[in-house]
């Protein structure tokens, strides 16, 4: 409070002028890196939503755009991989790729969920088995396996 009583109208005016100065508009550099960022992203969701490569070159490929104009640093482009839980997600998408690749699951998952008639009997079926094994895994690899 004995600070707000020594202020004159001038200090008031001075602190007023500094701040407008401050919300000016974005300098030359930044707008530059909203456009660049802006359009990588654009991209990525494109190249996503065509699903003609895959989510991880696309996901790789922005981030290296990124780093290679200099809107994030090398070192905390590559930091996201040191989070254990993205590797965990990693490491499972390799062994639901190998699963499917070498058709480990096609027979049992054919007897398992047979023929259904409708979309609920499919659900139902699909739901089961995933409950049951949920109870005793963790949710993403059995997820990602089904």
């Amino acid at each position: 409070e004995r600070f707000l009583m020594d202020l004159t109208m001038d200090d008031f005016k001075e602190y007023r002028r500094l701040q407008e100065e401050e919300e000016e508009t974005a300098t030359e550099g930044e707008i530059w890196e909203m456009v660049y960022v802006g359009v990588v992203l654009i991209f990525m969701f494109a190249t996503l939503l065509s699903d003609k490569v895959g989510a991880d070159l696309v996901m790789l490929s922005a981030l290296t755009a990124c780093m290679a104009g200099n809107i994030v640093t090398v070192a905390e482009g590559v930091s996201g991989f040191s989070n254990e839980g993205v590797l965990t997600v990693l490491v499972l998408f390799v062994v639901a790729a190998g699963v499917q690749l070498t058709g480990g699951l096609d027979w049992y998952m054919s007897k398992l969920l047979g023929r259904p008639l409708n979309a609920a009997g499919a659900q139902l079926r699909l739901m089961i088995p995933i409950a049951i094994i949920s109870a005793f895994l963790n949710n993403t690899p059995v997820v990602v396996i089904m």
